[in-house]
């Protein structure tokens, strides 16, 4: 792709953006230290495993697409330190007593075609976009009765029923980022080029060039809102699918940061006691799965699954497969969201590794195995990308072949294995890593409920599993008024899943990034990256 904006690079005095410096660099949970001043100038260097699918945030939640697409648009509001919700294009807000209306106020900002972002914008990203496309955003979507827009700065959000976590899912990487409704209205939105190819930002960087498969180059945005801001000069994201190529860079210096999704648990040793590097636990609670595909046989048999989770030796996975970092899963909500798991409910305990129990388990329910002993096969679909799921999918098709059962593996580049398992469904199990948002509503009830089976969506229910009690339980828990009513509907969700499995959570992911020394004021909240405060020391 040629470069996308020369003319306004020539104007803001950019210069050559494509020079890329060996840096090595601190990454810290605070902005910058209180002695530290900020300095503009200069390229930092981020790596991913894989191209994005989209350059709209809005549409999908793969790490590339949100890495990307936050880079290049804002959203009403963000994270800071302790998931502060802080402001972003709304600058302040306010909240009925009832909780059943949200008045926003909006920054004069404008999108990178020189448009205003007015509360029109606002109101079709949300209704038309995020809520359609969003898979993270689809269950606040259907919490929204209407969107009122009294003039270009005021957006009045009015819900149907009290939804705790939603001015949390406003936010960028909860498909909420604010699109222009003048480029999206009465397209295709996934097939317009704002999406696929040639985005219109407001956020603090402008894509300049993509080569895909090598990099994205993004320069400064010389119209952001943020007064200042950005501090660096130009931002590449190079594109690295070999995991032992990204370490050898970033000893290097050759790049700056990898994120935590492509960050090979096995170099963590390594990273985390040299000086010039901080390995980070950004401690965001996601959880790494194996999802069955209950449409098929035996899948769709609960005593099957109960079996093949019986037939794993978690401990294991845990120390050699994650290196002793996370935890391993106890139940389908994350125990680091201690106010809604529920304690009754342990994995480890109600199916311990047993490879005869659960050979015994395969025999009840009528799976045999034949002449060559083998009961039936599983096709298991997986990231390449991600550092440590071939090795999770080797040790899973060795314990499973222990009773009767042959894993096929099926590995594959995230855009093939998304495509396979959300598109097509063309897949037996899948290895995938869920982000919980902190919340069992935003990030957990979309691998279960019903209104979750949606091919329009990635990253939500692919099992196939429908269970209308659970449906009720998880919008129960979504809509009770205090935590605790909401913990009540969430404990007996656990209880029922715990039977029914449609899906094992294995292991609860430490999510470690890792960056170089000179790399400054990056994270102001867990698993978010502020690019537009992010400097480089000299």
């Amino acid at each position: 792709m040629a470069s996308l904006i020369p003319s306004l690079l020539a104007r803001s005095g950019q210069g050559s953006i494509f020079a890329l410096a060996g840096l090595a660099a601190l990454l810290t949970l605070t902005p910058a230290f209180a002695d530290e001043t900020p300095r503009s100038g200069g390229t930092a260097i981020a790596v991913l495993g894989a191209d994005p699918a989209v350059l709209n945030p809005d549409v999908s939640v793969g790490v590339p697409d949100i890495f990307t697409g936050c880079i290049l648009y804002d959203a009403l509001v963000r994270f800071g330190d302790g998931f502060k919700i802080e402001p972003g294009l709304a600058k302040s807000w306010e909240i009925a007593p009832d909780g059943l209306t949200y008045t926003f106020h909006l920054e004069k900002a404008s999108f990178s075609d020189g448009k205003p972002v007015t509360s029109e914008d606002v109101k079709f990203t949300l209704l038309e976009v995020s809520s359609k496309y969003g898979a993270k955003f689809n269950t606040p979507g259907k919490a929204i009765k209407d969107i009122e827009t009294p003039d270009p700065q005021t957006v009045v959000i009015h819900l149907s029923k009290p939804f705790g976590p939603f001015l949390f899912s406003l936010a960028c990487e909860q498909n909420a980022a604010i699109l222009p409704a003048h480029i999206f209205r009465d397209t295709d939105v996934l097939k317009n080029q704002a999406t696929t190819t040639m985005p219109v930002g407001n956020g603090p960087f402008l894509l300049s060039e993509w080569v895909r498969g090598d990099h994205l180059t993004f320069v400064r945005n010389p119209n952001y809102w943020r007064a200042g801001k950005p501090y660096l000069d130009s931002l590449v994201v190079k594109i690295m699918p070999d995991s032992s190529a990204r370490i050898l860079a970033l000893q290097a210096g050759e790049i700056d940061f990898i994120d935590e999704y492509y960050f090979p648990l096995s170099s963590y040793k390594l990273f985390s006691s040299d000086p010039r590097f901080d390995a980070h636990d950004v401690s965001y609670p996601s959880d790494d799965l194996i999802i069955f595909n209950t449409r098929n046989a035996p899948l769709d048999k609960p005593q099957v699954r109960q079996a093949l989770l019986t037939a794993l030796d978690r401990d294991y996975i845990h120390k050699n497969v994650f290196y002793d970092t996370g935890s391993i899963a106890r139940s389908s909500i994350d125990t680091r969201i201690p106010w809604a798991y529920n304690p009754a409910v342990d994995y480890e305990k109600m199916y311990a590794y047993d490879p005869a129990k659960a050979a015994k388990l395969l025999d009840e329910a009528g799976v045999k195995p034949g002449a060559d002993g083998v009961r039936f096969s599983v096709r298991l679909s997986f990231d390449t990308g991600r550092p440590e799921y071939t090795s999770f999918a080797q040790a899973i098709q060795r314990y499973w072949q222990a009773i009767g059962v042959k894993a096929v593996l099926e590995g594959a580049e995230r855009p093939v294995v998304l495509k396979r398992v959300y598109a097509d469904y063309d897949f037996d199990a899948t290895l995938q890593n869920y982000t919980t948002s902190g919340d069992p509503a935003l990030g957990i009830s979309r691998i279960y409920t019903s209104e979750s089976i949606n091919k329009a969506a990635t990253f939500n229910n692919a099992s196939g599993y429908s269970n209308p009690e659970v449906d009720e339980l998880f919008a129960k828990g979504r809509d009770a008024a205090s935590q605790e009513e909401r913990a009540k509907n969430y404990f007996k969700v656990q209880e029922i899943l715990a039977r029914d499995l449609p899906t094992l959570t294995i292991h609860q992911q430490a999510e470690i990034d890792v960056a170089s020394a000179k790399l400054k004021g990056l994270w102001h909240g867990a698993n978010y990256m502020w690019w537009d405060d992010t400097w480089l020391e000299p």
